[in-house]
């Protein structure tokens, strides 16, 4: 047996070499044993460089490993393929803006509808809100029905937004047009109201808000029920009714104007 202590790139190696049959030889390094085949015409003296192979074969496994994590990465990107989602349509869900009970559902499930069509009608604060639709596309589903009570934040319908038919528009814009028509009809019932006299009563905003909409005049004869004016609040339609059979005495608001709550809109006498 032969010893030999080396460094190889500052790494000390301890080797025995002993000389076995038919040209092998055992080499320990560092504790590991090693089989090596020599060439018979090969002299002793070149004993000593042989061992330095087997340490070149032990770090082969080194490059094993690292070949490994390099392979995961890729397969993991495969599943990046998120784009798919995006070819679903986009569903909207439109809340309440406050509570109050659903009066009305304008439109029906499948429905095409328009931005800023009228969906159906919340009664609160004694006012009806019209609930619109917040983007073109069709009624998807409702989460309520007529007569229904809903607090704010609470759902109410979706819409699936995209290209919706501008053909189902005119319906909601039509159930307006009836309440112009109606309002000079009652004109030569309420007459006989200026007979009883009285005080005017101011009618007051029940919220802040803007006035959209004036449908009556001074001295126009009004039912109880009807509407007189429209205000925009809480990105709602909301409809001011007349709390009486009476005569507008004065508007004291336009169009355009914003009001607080509490302020007075109108004297009905």
């Amino acid at each position: 047996m032969k010893k030999f202590k080396f460094s190889i790139d500052n790494n000390p190696f301890e080797v025995a070499v002993t000389e076995l049959e038919n040209g092998q030889i055992d080499v320990e390094v560092n504790g590991s044993n090693y089989i090596v085949t020599i060439d018979r015409e090969a002299t002793k003296a070149a004993n000593a460089p042989a061992p330095k192979v087997a340490p070149k074969a032990a770090a082969a496994p080194k490059a094993t490993p690292t070949a490994a994590p390099a392979a995961a990465p890729k397969a993991a990107p495969a599943a990046a393929p998120a784009a798919a989602p995006a070819a679903s349509g986009s569903v909207k869900t439109v809340k309440s803006q406050l509570p109050g009970s659903v009066t009305k559902l304008v439109m029906e499930v499948g429905q095409a509808v328009k931005k800023g069509d009228t969906v159906l009608m919340i009664e609160a604060m004694k006012m009806e809100n019209e609930i619109k639709a917040e983007c073109d596309g069709t009624i998807a589903k409702f989460y309520v029905e007529a007569g229904k009570s809903v607090m704010a934040d609470d759902k109410l319908f979706d819409i699936a937004c995209g290209g919706a038919t501008a053909a189902p528009a005119p319906a909601p814009v039509a159930a307006p047009a009836p309440k112009a028509e109606a309002a000079p009809a009652p004109k030569a019932e309420p007459a006989a109201a200026p007979a009883a006299g009285g005080p005017a009563k101011p009618l007051k905003s029940p919220l802040p808000g803007s006035i959209t909409k004036i449908l009556v005049t001074p001295g126009q004869a009004v039912k109880k029920g009807e509407t007189l004016l429209m205000m925009e609040a809480m990105k709602m339609e909301n409809e001011i009714k007349a709390e009486k059979d009476g005569v507008v005495a004065e508007i004291k608001v336009t169009v355009g104007q914003n009001v607080m709550n509490d302020e007075v809109l109108l004297l009905l006498a």
